[in-house]
């Protein structure tokens, strides 16, 4: 039986998998579960070397690590499905957005971490946040930093920052490409080419992410802003209309949005386990 149990392998759970096998595990260790035989076939095709089935049951039985990767509206099935199965034998990875550990920590017996990370797991340049929950040891969560740490950068952090995260990191790259896009329009409306304004900027938000490794912001806009000049007329016409403002209300927005989610994702649940337990 493999080791490690990938529920839900869509986008976030495949990638999941190429990590355990980035991390030197062999393929026959890896299993994960899908949800209907056309995406069977498919995963099948795209990451071979590994067992797809469409028990969620079959894979957790032998597993020492089980990783959750499903949306939250499934969790309740899931766990009523596999929740007898995870122990305290079992290291709980769950990437699902909106679910505390104190919540896993009551459907499962399993030893409990909740991760955060972002798309960019899909190109080998994540971030991801993980928090240690009920049961989970030191190694577990060595395990899980280096899992991460091999599709990008992974933080240690205490649960409270967790919609915070998710509201900045988590949703980072969406902003990013809608900052992407208003260059790359901006450029075609100063007169350039779709192609070279889309290349430039996508360039000039990689290399100016390389600065901000070494500068700070207002270090880069000395350097680069002169009196009188382009940049710094730039800078006042985005100042005047209040940019930095926006991008922080955009992220705060998210903030209140994720505390939200994660309200109504766990009253479900334990309304579900209330009606569970009054029923017996």
């Amino acid at each position: 039986m493999a080791k490690y149990a990938v529920i839900g392998l869509g986008k976030i759970g495949t990638a999941m998998v190429k990590a355990l096998l980035k991390m030197g595990i062999q393929g026959n260790e890896v299993a994960g579960s899908v949800k209907s035989e056309r995406r069977l076939r498919k995963v099948q095709e795209e990451l071979p070397e590994i067992q797809v089935t469409l028990s969620n049951r079959e894979i957790v039985k032998g597993a020492e690590v089980v990783i959750l990767a499903v949306k939250p509206r499934q969790v309740i099935d899931v766990v009523k499905d596999i929740g007898a199965l995870l122990n305290d034998s079992k290291l709980l990875i769950s990437v699902v957005a909106g679910l505390s550990t104190r919540v896993l920590g009551k459907l499962t017996r399993a030893r409990v971490i909740r991760a955060m990370p972002n798309i960019s797991i899909l190109e080998g340049s994540g971030v991801t946040a993980v928090s240690r929950g009920p049961r989970a040891t030191d190694l577990d969560v060595e395990f899980t930093c280096n899992l991460f740490n091999t599709v990008g950068k992974c933080y240690l952090v205490d649960e409270e920052y967790m919609n915070a995260i998710t509201a900045l990191s988590g949703s980072g790259p969406a902003y990013v490409a809608m900052i992407a896009e208003a260059l790359w329009e901006a450029g075609i409306l100063v007169g350039l080419p779709s192609d070279l304004a889309w290349s430039l900027s996508i360039d000039v938000i990689e290399s100016g992410a390389k600065l901000l490794n070494s500068r700070k912001p207002w270090e880069i806009v000395s350097d680069v802003a002169t009196p009188g000049g382009v940049t710094i007329s730039g800078i006042k016409y985005a100042e005047e209309r209040g940019l930095k403002g926006l991008l922080m209300g955009v992220v705060e927005s998210a903030y209140r949005r994720s505390m939200e989610v994660q309200r109504i994702i766990e009253d479900t649940i334990e309304n579900n386990l209330h009606d569970s337990e009054s029923s017996k």
